[in-house]
């Protein structure tokens, strides 16, 4: 069974440390049993960032303040579906849930691509607004700007990796186009109203399919990307700025490491 101690363990000897900004993609299950569920998990990912405290709100230990950032996407507004700051769920896990329903965390606005974040910089990362999900003042542009990291618990590159559309957003890209989403919102303070938000999607009718696993597997080469076992799951780090500069280098000279096109039926 792994315990709160071996995954303090775990998470400081893949390199997080006191003060890191962390983003973490997870799929809890890929851990295994876990002694304490899916909270154990959250408390030793504050204890090794250094987000715990005491009743007084003052740190339990030494050192600089770190930040989690958890990502809570719902993709149900681009259905067509209402969403709400205050009550809409996170559809990527049980950990993110769990960050979101924390009376201490604050959470993006944004529709499908919102937050839940704890620590330092909350507050500000919190109160960002924007409406392209992978624009340059986005969550996603300031992990460059606050030197982050970014873990992936028990999940594939291309199941987790959302970092790489930013990039591609950045870089400019043929085969992706940005699209408004228009619906109902609903603020911290209760006050609805319709929005429209942009995402920068992949062209169907072109066939073209997300795969970055490819440029996942460079990273690793490349040393990019550390790699541990932590219980039964395969957890990756990597700093954002790295992935940054690797990644928008690599797909000027190949691009099939970050998609590939789909033939129809007919072979054509």
């Amino acid at each position: 069974m792994l315990t709160f101690e071996k995954l303090v363990e775990g998470f400081r000897g893949l390199g997080v440390e006191e003060g890191d900004t962390l983003l973490v993609h997870s799929s809890y299950k890929s851990f295994g049993e876990v002694d304490g569920g899916p909270q154990t998990v959250i408390r030793a990912l504050e204890s090794v960032l250094r987000l715990r405290t005491d009743e007084h709100g003052a740190p339990l230990s030494m050192g600089a303040e770190g930040t989690l950032i958890m990502p809570t996407f719902n993709f149900d507004f681009n259905k067509g579906a209402a969403w709400d700051v205050r009550t809409t769920p996170s559809k990527m896990g049980v950990l993110t849930e769990l960050v979101r329903l924390d009376p201490r965390a604050k959470r993006v606005f944004h529709p499908f691509y919102s937050f839940a974040i704890l620590g330092k910089h909350a507050e500000a990362l919190g109160s960002l607004r924007y409406k392209s999900a992978y624009e340059r003042n986005s969550v996603f542009g300031k992990l460059r700007d606050l030197d982050a990291k970014i873990m992936v618990i028990g999940l594939s590159y291309t199941n987790s990796m959302t970092f790489f559309h930013h990039i591609e957003q950045m870089e400019g890209v043929d085969y992706r186009f940005l699209k408004q989403f228009t619906g109902e919102v609903t603020d911290e303070n209760g006050v609805t109203y319709t929005d429209t938000f942009e995402m920068l999607v992949r062209d169907i009718d072109k066939g073209v399919v997300t795969e970055v696993d490819p440029m996942g597997a460079l990273m690793e080469e490349a040393g990019v990307i550390r790699s541990a076992k932590i219980g039964e799951a395969d957890v990756k780090l990597m700093k954002a700025n790295e992935v940054y500069e690797f990644t928008a280098r690599e797909m000027k000279s190949d691009p099939f490491l970050l998609y590939y096109v789909k033939k129809d039926d007919i072979g054509g």
